[in-house]
């Protein structure tokens, strides 16, 4: 036993360290979670939103030189016009009409029940990265219609007021000055497949985009 070193002795030094060499580490564990982030690549961020958590963003965009802009956006009659062209019916029916259209549109629509409203940033999946958008009078309508706060609800009857109230559009340039309906919402399975494909094709240049009111 002489010149061993007692065997406590040996226990309380604890195990070495692989880096303790007299100089830095250049090792180091980086933790990226469970995904590989979001693809640069446009067409393949579409794909994987048909399958995955993501946020669409569903708007109507008017600009004061487009022939359907209208000034007196607090009636029913101008936002008729946006999804029923050449309508000519007084304010009451034409109010009636439009919660008709909307309600039509919903039945057709395949989306869940209830879905979260609000701001990319509120993300309940932790990205950030802005979902896609369609530029659709009607769906656009449908999500801002029914949104109650922070939800969307299928069978909340339409409400007009939230219509009647655009938010106004600032530029530098005069032909960009206009309203815009928007609201997003967050498809904790995916976003739907006919809503994916409208995507898609909003999402070709602009000379091959077909016509949204379409």
């Amino acid at each position: 036993m002489t010149g061993q070193a007692p065997r406590a002795a040996i226990h309380d030094s604890g195990p070495g360290l692989l880096h303790n060499s007299g100089y830095a580490h250049t090792a180091s564990i980086v933790w990226r979670g469970l995904g590989r982030g979001a693809p640069s690549d446009p067409d393949e961020r579409l794909k994987l939103a048909g399958s995955r958590g993501t946020w669409l963003r569903l708007t109507l965009s008017i600009g004061q030189s487009d022939g359907r802009y209208h000034r007196e956006w607090n009636t029913a009659a101008p936002l008729l016009e946006l999804v029923q062209p050449g309508h000519r019916l007084a304010p009451v029916a034409a109010q009636r009409r439009l919660i008709e259209l909307i309600e039509e549109h919903t039945a057709k629509l395949d989306w869940p029940p209830c879905l979260i409203a609000g701001a990319p940033r509120a993300n309940p999946g932790g990205s950030s990265q802005p979902g896609p958008t369609i530029d659709h009078a009607l769906s656009a309508f449908v999500a801002v219609s029914k949104s109650i706060g922070s939800l969307w609800l299928r069978n909340r009857p339409a409400r007009l007021a939230p219509l009647h109230s655009p938010r106004l559009m600032e530029s530098s340039s005069t032909s960009m000055r206009g309203v815009c309906w928007s609201q997003t919402l967050w498809f904790p399975e995916g976003i739907p497949s006919d809503l994916l494909k409208q995507a898609a094709q909003q999402s070709q240049p602009r000379t091959h985009r077909p016509n949204p009111m379409g």
